[in-house]
């Protein structure tokens, strides 16, 4: 069963169970309450005919009110008045002397005078009726009882009557909850039947491409939708890096191992002098390290690519490793190039030092082997509200603006200064850009040809 059938079975369950529980409160409520509606009406209509009857000894026609009834009573009469109700909502009132007898009112059956006070219940002809009697006080009128009485069946059939209401509103309700459970469940759930298509979609078709197209929403589900999406990016990501890698290494290795076999072959042509044969093995030997160092690189990057987050993190003093790359890079000045520094004192990141190390010797090394002849280095390290940043300007050969956004990608500088720059591989500053990535640090580039280049690295607050 997928979970959309079984989330909507159980809250159907539930549904069914709630409304059961329900139905029967309002039964017993319904119950009680119309009971106690029942012996206060009774008691209601009881309490108010008692004013409507009153004894006079003597009377004139012309003060006979039409609808009142007279009834010879002792050595006078009794009034009763035409609002007298004999019978209301199943309720009969009947006018009793002390014996018993009805004196007034024509009830459907005869209830026993009953001796005890408040609402009583009488069983006559095998039904129950509710009772309640008042007994006159008023002038001439003791020994007079007004009593009530209403059978019980009326508040059945009431109650029964609004069971049978209830319990067809009741399946209406539930089938309405349960129809309602089962859409809410689909739109609920619509985030994950959007990843298993999109899932199945990239399985039969490859397509890292696809997304989990949804409305905005900030539920868990929702929130799975974006990470699963964002995963898909990492993927997309990786696989795309994967193909580049290969595709770079198989370009870069070509060269050098296009020319070890032509040298090789060539060697093994005809026979050489042994200068000849040395000569030959040192070629092949020169292209043998440049594939090492090629092959150390792209691991070295590839490692790098890989990396989402800083595995290990520590409190990097940026003071001092400016200070000693700065004077490690000193001892391998190329062309005359002059190296100078300044850092800031007691700046500190959180970051990884081998990584941080290698950036900084990265554009060093960029500035020596792109400075002109007796140029210029400088490495500067300096804080600017609430950033540090490291800051390294040459005066080399600098670059078109063009070039700006294409040095950080792999194997540019090589492709563009192989006949001059015979061992570089053009991946040093694309190392840059990624460290910088995995630190959150931000790099920027100003170059003018002929004139030099500034690379700026901006590390924000940790």
């Amino acid at each position: 069963m997928t979970i959309w059938a079984k989330i909507t079975l159980w809250f159907s369950a539930l549904m069914i169970v709630i409304f059961a529980i329900m139905f029967s409160l309002i039964f017993v409520i319904n119950r009680y309450v119309l009971y106690t509606d029942v012996k206060e009406t009774l008691q209601t209509a009881v309490d108010s005919n008692t004013e409507e009857v009153e004894y006079t000894d003597d009377f004139e026609s012309e003060d006979v009110e039409p609808g009142d009834h007279y009834i010879l009573y002792g050595d006078g009469y009794l009034e009763i008045d035409d609002d007298f109700v004999q019978e209301r909502r199943g309720v009969y009132t009947v006018l009793m002397d002390q014996k018993g007898r009805i004196i007034y009112g024509k009830p459907p059956v005869d209830i026993p005078l009953s001796d005890s006070e408040g609402v009583q219940i009488q069983m006559v002809g095998g039904e129950k009726y509710y009772v309640y009697h008042v007994r006159l006080t008023g002038e001439n009128l003791k020994g007079l009882v007004l009593q009530g009485f209403v059978n019980e069946d009326a508040s059945e059939t009431i109650l029964g009557r609004m069971v049978e209401l209830t319990l067809l509103i009741v399946p209406v309700l539930v089938l309405t909850a349960i129809i309602g459970g089962y859409i809410l469940a689909g739109t609920f759930l619509r985030p994950i039947r959007e990843m298993t298509i999109t899932a199945e979609s990239i399985n039969d078709g490859a397509d890292l491409s696809r997304r989990i197209e949804l409305k905005k929403g900030r539920d868990d589900l929702h929130q799975l939708a974006y990470s699963f999406n964002r995963m898909m990016d990492r993927l997309e990501r990786a696989f795309e890096n994967q193909r580049h890698f290969t595709s770079d290494v198989s370009h870069e290795l070509r060269t050098p191992v296009s020319a070890i076999l032509a040298q090789t072959e060539l060697t093994l042509a005809r026979d050489r002098t042994p200068e000849e044969y040395k000569k030959d093995l040192q070629l092949i030997q020169r292209q043998g390290g440049y594939m090492k160092r090629l092959v150390n690189g792209m691991l070295q990057y590839s490692r790098l690519e890989r990396m989402e987050m800083l595995s290990e993190k520590e409190e990097v003093d940026l003071s001092q490793l400016v200070e000693m790359v700065s004077e490690e890079q000193m001892l391998n000045s190329q062309k005359g190039i002059t190296l100078s520094y300044e850092a800031e004192p007691g700046l500190v990141i959180r970051g990884n030092t081998e990584m941080l190390i290698r950036l900084l010797t990265n554009l060093i090394s960029n500035g020596y082997q792109y400075g002109k002849e007796n140029g210029s280095i400088h490495v500067s390290l300096y804080k600017e509200d609430d950033r540090i940043c490291i800051r390294v300007r040459d005066d080399g050969i600098g670059m078109e603006a063009h070039e700006t956004d294409q040095i950080f990608h792999r194997f540019y500088q090589a492709d563009a200064a192989r006949s001059s720059q015979k061992h570089s591989m053009g991946l040093g500053l694309s190392m840059v850009a990624e460290i910088a990535r995995l630190h959150h640090a931000e790099i920027l580039v100003e170059s003018e040809k002929g004139r030099g280049s500034e690379f700026l690295v901006i590390f924000k607050k940790n």
